[in-house]
């Protein structure tokens, strides 16, 4: 039988992943245990399992949501014409220039879900996720872009999905002048040829 999702369980599951984020920021996920979660939580073990059958479906879950955001994102998607527009709103000085950054990025710009891009046990799984979660809309638009194959372009959403993320994360996700200097070379170099020749000749 469904169980009915109604404000108490809401409520329980989202004090349970929050857990789950709290303790991400001084443990490695591997040490981290049922009933540590649930002491920091301050539930059951038997509510605990009553939401979910372990922890990793808490951490899919939590990770879910901290991607989920960057589909609220408007320009979520618009691969190629964003290299355009992210250099537009570089050079206007606009507020919604995250709005381009990679989904990593922005979700690790949420404090609630920055523990989950710092903890060094984290990297694969964040990363297969997002694979999975985007290749769809990249993977096309890449093609589109670049005139790849669909086999070329999947080689390079790979090379920029990981390389984003090591930068991002050897940069400790914060957004300084450094950082997003580091965006402005990566954008650059990933831009469409007809781009990049035309950045060129703006010069």
């Amino acid at each position: 039988m469904e169980r009915k999702t109604d404000r108490r369980t809401i409520l329980t599951k989202t004090v349970i992943k929050d857990s789950l984020l709290e303790l991400l920021a001084y443990s490695v996920y591997e040490k981290i245990t049922v009933t540590a979660v649930c002491r920091e939580a301050g539930v059951t073990r038997a509510t605990f399992y009553l939401h979910y059958q372990n922890l990793d479906e808490v951490l899919d879950e939590a990770l879910d949501d901290a991607l989920r955001l960057t589909e609220l994102d408007p320009k979520f998607g618009q691969f190629p014409s964003s290299h355009e527009a992210y250099f537009q709103s570089r050079e206007n000085d606009e507020p919604d220039i995250d709005a381009f950054l990679p989904a990593c990025q922005r979700a690790a710009s949420n404090p609630k879900y920055r523990a989950l891009f710092l903890n060094e046990s984290m990297s694969h799984l964040i990363l297969d996720k997002m694979y999975h979660k985007e290749r769809a809309i990249r993977i096309p638009d890449i093609m589109a872009a670049h005139h790849l194959t669909e086999w070329e372009a999947d080689i390079i959403f790979r090379y920029m999905l990981y390389g984003n993320f090591a930068v991002n994360k050897s940069l400790a996700w914060v957004k300084n002048e450094d950082w997003y200097h580091a965006q402005d070379v990566i954008r650059s170099f990933t831009a469409p040829k007809e781009l990049r020749r035309k950045k060129g000749e703006a010069r």
